[in-house]
């Protein structure tokens, strides 16, 4: 069976859905779970909702882990959320949790004509709470503070993306520990550097399976080449990330957009 699929923010097809991923990251040392709904960065700059909210609240680790919260305290955050949600008349974009810093943000993206209105519901939402509670409103049209606190960069999001494909391995049965052949796709603006990006990764045991001519991007002229390269390995996360790494570097040379992998049930 293929586990294959496309990134969601590589080019055409582009969702306006909500798709929230999960991932870790470390602000100033300490760990932070981050959601994040990828599909807004597509609608960037978002000239509807063009006012960021974000919130701060205080949580409670959970004893037996100070680098994470309890359930209790996660359905605390979704609730908050969720009554938030009703009433800023926007889109929820993600959310961090620093357990060990009893810290919470939820940024949402609000139009213009609510955000006066939601400084004042958000100051009598707050003003008697027992939690202590922060937020800010700001004109972020580029969603700079979406990018800047909880969008990933290209290595987070190619491991939001193999939690995936492992998750559905795991689902038939299969853990991803057997060496198993695994299939790289990029993209180039040109047969040449196609054609040089495989004999480099060559050195690294990559191996060529195909190189096909597509259509030229919508607004563009000249076409796009997509090249499979294959390689044998575990689905290994850990390895996986020093995979991508490689590749994510590589591509840089060439021009070159590192589209997807994929891999088969073993």
């Amino acid at each position: 069976m293929n586990m294959g699929f496309f990134d969601a923010l590589s080019g055409g097809g582009v969702s306006n859905e909500p798709n929230f991923c999960e991932y870790s990251e470390s602000f100033s040392d300490q760990p932070v779970r981050i959601t994040c709904d990828t599909n807004f960065a597509a609608s960037l700059p978002c000239t509807a909702i063009p006012y960021c909210v974000k919130i701060q609240i205080q949580v409670y680790p959970d004893p037996s882990n100070p680098d994470l919260i309890s359930d209790a305290e996660l359905n605390h955050i979704t609730t908050v959320r969720s009554i938030l949600g009703q009433h800023l008349d926007g889109r929820f974009v993600g959310q961090g949790i620093v357990a060990s810093a009893n810290m919470a943000f939820l940024i949402f993206y609000i139009p213009e004509r609510r955000a006066k209105s939601a400084g004042k519901m958000l100051e009598e939402s707050f003003s008697n709470a027992f939690r202590h509670t922060e937020y800010t409103i700001q004109l972020d049209p580029e969603g700079t503070q979406y990018m800047e606190y909880l969008f990933p960069n290209a290595i987070q999001l190619k491991q939001v993306e193999n939690n995936k494909i492992l998750r559905k391995l795991r689902g038939y049965g299969d853990d991803g520990s057997t060496p198993r052949p695994i299939k790289f796709h990029f993209v180039f603006p040109n047969r040449k550097a196609a054609l040089e990006f495989s004999a480099e990764a060559s050195e690294k045991e990559f191996a060529y399976e195909d190189l096909t001519q597509e259509a030229a991007p919508e607004g563009m002229v000249l076409p796009r080449y997509h090249l499979v390269l294959s390689r044998t390995l575990p689905f290994n996360i850990e390895l996986l990330d020093l995979v991508d790494e490689y590749l994510l570097d590589l591509c840089e040379g060439y021009e070159a957009t590192y589209r997807s992998l994929e891999t088969d049930v073993i």
